[in-house]
């Protein structure tokens, strides 16, 4: 044998690197990239309902999203957990790319690029939502203020809703006969 490979070998097993199941760490990104897809077709939806403004639908995408979120973060501890050195640092996938052959180095690698893809768009997909939701806040508040401004009757509110203090005269008055 090589003395140059048994080094090799050596110092794989003996940095405290171990081996790594490499079908285990791929079926994990698998079900973070089936999650992730579960959230981007989340994401189309509220910003559907956000657009119909339903209510309903809000309420469920959102219980939905949550129990995603919850299945993506149990998902990523396990994963940790499969990568995790004793007192180090978790490597990134990048790192954990080394400590496989090169079958298993394509099969994953292409695995975390679907994923990160993936990730980015539903990060594109939820700024999406974020901006229609503070579109749709921003058109609410507006009604608000043009409602409280109809509704005051000495006419003290601007029509931005608050106090003009350009009138200093209301004009009022109370009935006290009994």
């Amino acid at each position: 044998m090589n003395p140059s490979t048994t080094m090799m070998k050596m110092n794989k097993a003996s940095d405290g690197r171990g081996p790594l199941d490499a079908d285990r760490l791929d079926e994990l990104l698998g079900r973070l990239e089936d999650e992730h897809a579960v959230l981007l077709g989340l994401a189309h939806e509220h910003k559907a309902a956000l657009t119909e403004a339903n209510v309903e639908s809000l309420k469920r995408i959102t219980m939905q999203t949550s129990e995603v979120l919850m299945r993506i973060a149990r998902i990523e501890r396990e994963r940790q957990a499969l990568i995790a050195r004793q007192g180090q640092p978790i490597d990134t996938l990048d790192q954990l790319l080394d400590r496989f052959g090169a079958d298993d180095r394509e099969r994953i690698a292409q695995r975390r690029t679907r994923l990160r893809e993936l990730i980015e768009r539903v990060r594109d997909e939820q700024l999406a939502v974020k901006q229609a939701s503070e579109q749709l806040a921003n058109h609410m508040k507006g009604l608000m203020k043009q409602v409280s401004a109809s509704l005051s009757h000495a006419g003290t509110y601007s029509r931005g809703g608050t106090v003009d203090t350009g009138r200093s005269q209301v004009v009022s008055g109370l009935d006290t006969v009994q």
